[in-house]
């Protein structure tokens, strides 16, 4: 049997002692030492840091009164692991830090015993998990979103249907009602109905319950025929102006796609005017524009949409396509709009440029290569009685830059 010198244990303990302590003070993770009664004995730099206090500021501070919520179900648990109902126990809580801010920190505690089995300390482990349960939220709320989705899409599809004999049956009556006033009454019925259908299409489109159609079309006839739902979807307090460049040419692609982007980037605008205000939106041919990945093109087209907003930092505007990125209330937003319509424009192989300042509203311009071109433009759009839509030549858009106050 192997004899180990006093001297060389008290060595091997040394050591010990001192990786632990090396451990203890260079972890990552916030670690406390705490008395059964969960007052806090001794706490390494990460926790320190986490917390805002001095190192020796956290000594004698009792852990639940650094929660910020309700401590009452965190005690709970603590007393039964001290209690010895449990060996460990996790706590996920937004604490406080001691300038006011919080965080989302996942807790581990777990009892040390002494060797007569009584409580002899508590070992606290403390991650900041806010970066992940933003995600998770988002994740949650994105799910949530497409649920609805499908919802909407569903019963788009159903009421489509019921459109669809109800148009049948308009078509009959003209066929045989020969009243003039009569006729006009069904003509009505029609073209009430034949809106229905072109919103339930949309609706379809957003939802993607409708496959991907790539087709020549005129992106002012996207805009065109998506007015009435805009004007529906930012109320009454919010003007919507139309400008369509009538020398765009067609595009070849799905329709569908482009009118989700117009939606985003309206709603976005709308959001940006609680109290109102005023939403530009326009179109234009580009001559030999510059493509950011594809360099110099021949052609292009864009669609615009300015607002009165309240403007962007640049901070803000820095961040604009992350997906989840949000400056709007808990469930007032998922983030995912702008993301979205960045993930189209790229599919498109397009670009966006963004132009905005705090108090000065916003102007996003999306921008689409014309690579496959039906070469023929677009006949001008005839002028709404009620001016709100216009067709004007394209030397009339306001200059890249211009930004009203």
């Amino acid at each position: 049997m192997e004899v180990i010198a006093p001297e060389t244990r008290f060595a091997k303990d040394s050591c010990s002692n001192l990786r632990l302590t090396q451990a203890f003070d260079s972890s990552a993770i916030g670690i406390a030492i705490c008395h059964p009664g969960e007052r806090i004995l001794e706490a390494n730099p990460a926790l320190s840091r986490m917390l805002g206090y001095e190192q020796q500021g956290l000594y004698g501070v009792e852990l639940h009164t650094l929660l910020d919520s309700d401590h009452r179900e965190a005690c709970r648990f603590l007393d039964e692991v001290t209690s010895g109902n449990r060996k460990f126990t996790t706590i996920d809580e937004w604490y406080r830090r001691r300038d006011g801010s919080r965080f989302w920190g996942h807790t581990i505690a777990s009892i040390v015993h002494s060797s007569e089995l009584r409580p002899e300390f508590l070992v606290i482990f403390l991650e900041d998990a806010t970066d992940r349960k933003r995600v998770e939220d988002h994740l949650r709320q994105a799910e949530k979103m497409e649920v609805l989705g499908q919802l909407a899409g569903g019963i788009a599809h159903d009421f489509n249907n019921l459109l669809t004999g109800v148009l049948l049956y308009c078509d009959l009556l003209l066929a045989e009602v020969r009243d003039h006033k009569f006729r006009e009454h069904v003509k009505g019925i029609q073209t009430a109905a034949e809106q229905g259908a072109a919103l339930t299409q949309q609706l379809l489109a957003i939802s993607r319950k409708q496959a991907t159609q790539t087709r020549p079309f005129c992106l002012n006839d996207v805009v065109s025929s998506t007015e009435d739902l805009l004007r529906r979807l930012v109320g009454e307090q919010v003007q919507v102006l139309i400008f369509l460049d009538p020398t765009v040419v067609t595009l070849r692609g799905d329709p569908g796609q482009l009118r989700q982007v117009l939606l985003n980037l309206v709603v976005n605008a709308r959001d940006a005017m609680p109290q109102g205000g005023t939403i530009q939106i326009s179109t234009r041919a580009i001559a030999s524009p510059h493509n950011p990945q594809l360099g110099p093109l021949e052609h292009a087209v864009s669609l615009a949409v300015e607002d009165s907003g309240c403007g962007m930092s640049a901070e803000t505007r820095a961040r604009l396509f992350e997906p989840f990125f949000t400056t709007k209330k808990p469930g007032e937003g998922t983030g995912m709009g702008l993301a979205t319509v960045q993930r189209i424009v790229s599919e498109w192989r397009g670009w966006i440029e963004v132009e905005s300042e705090v108090g000065c509203g916003t102007r996003i311009e999306v921008c689409f290569p014309v690579n496959t071109v039906e070469q023929a433009t677009i006949p001008t759009f005839p002028a709404r009685t009620e001016g709100r839509r216009h067709s004007i030549d394209a030397t009339t858009l306001k200059p890249k830059g211009a930004t009203q106050c």
